[in-house]
């Protein structure tokens, strides 16, 4: 079971995605119909292409999250075949896809679009500023947007379900060569998520610099070694093989062993197949 806040997500959706209970029960309808193939499952792509605009008075920023470019599995997404009604139904902009902690932002709008010769989808993100009764501690779309300005989260990921796609035809090749690479055009597919991400060319440079100013809880949040907040670098533990081999037999003389690996297995199974 995943760990997500009942506040602004009410169960666990199909491949465990947390999202509100219409959003799982419409999601999961629409994975029946899909076919039963490895490349009709849910994906993760990030776009580092970076801020093409900032408005710091509206506290929002307007991103790339796709571009008809092939991704890492070597398939290209069109832009004019995303649906975002089921992401619109809760559109919320989470931290490195966190749902254990709040929401840093909010979706406005998803629009496809066109400079020169690149096609995709931008997105306007809003960080909204902090309610005047917020006593949980530090607000967190203020240091979203602040590392936004700063250059230190540039990069927003998405989640999508693919929902119709084909292979490039002969003319498309001869046309563009490029596409003789290009496993399959997807030509519809569902927005489920999208998260703002730092992605930065030499990681440990930019999170020395995000480290100076984070405070300690959001450490965990944010996922940053310990060992960059410390004046120097501590050791680091290791698990030894006899601490290893005694843990699997601590593990494995346990009478409930059999029972909790099958509800695992089962578990594991039904979000792989999207079934909430």
């Amino acid at each position: 079971m995943a760990t997500f806040l009942p506040s602004h997500f009410e169960t666990e959706g199909p491949f465990g995605i947390p999202m509100k209970d219409r959003q799982a029960k419409a999601l999961e309808a629409l994975v029946r119909t899909l076919p039963r193939e490895e490349a009709y499952s849910l994906r993760r792509t990030t776009h580092c292409r970076g801020v093409s605009e900032l408005q710091q008075d509206g506290r929002t920023d307007v991103s790339w999250i796709t571009e008809e470019t092939p991704d890492r599995v070597g398939d290209v997404v069109l832009a004019e075949g995303m649906d975002d009604s089921h992401f619109q139904l809760n559109p919320l902009v989470t931290l490195n896809h966190r749902y254990d902690q709040p929401p840093v932002g909010r979706s406005l709008w998803r629009k496809r679009v066109r400079e020169g010769n690149l096609m995709g989808v931008k997105a306007k993100t809003s960080y909204p500023t902090r309610p005047e009764r917020w006593s949980a501690g530090d607000w967190p779309p203020d240091l979203a947007f602040e590392m936004v300005k700063a250059g230190l989260l540039h990069g927003k990921s998405i989640g999508f379900l693919p929902l119709k796609m084909r292979s490039p035809t002969a003319a498309e090749i001869d046309a563009t060569p490029a596409l003789a690479k290009v496993r399959h055009i997807i030509e519809r597919w569902l927005l489920v998520e999208y998260a703002c991400c730092y992605l930065p060319m030499q990681p440990h440079a930019v999170v020395q610099e995000v480290a100076k100013s984070v405070p300690t809880e959001w450490r965990e949040w944010l996922q940053l070694p310990e060992e960059i907040f410390a004046e120097r670098h501590r050791p680091l533990r290791f698990t030894t093989e006899a601490e290893i081999a005694q843990l699997a037999s601590r593990l494995t003389a346990s009478p409930n062993l059999e029972k909790a690996l099958q509800k695992a297995l089962i578990r594991t199974w039904r979000k792989a197949k999207g079934i909430v």
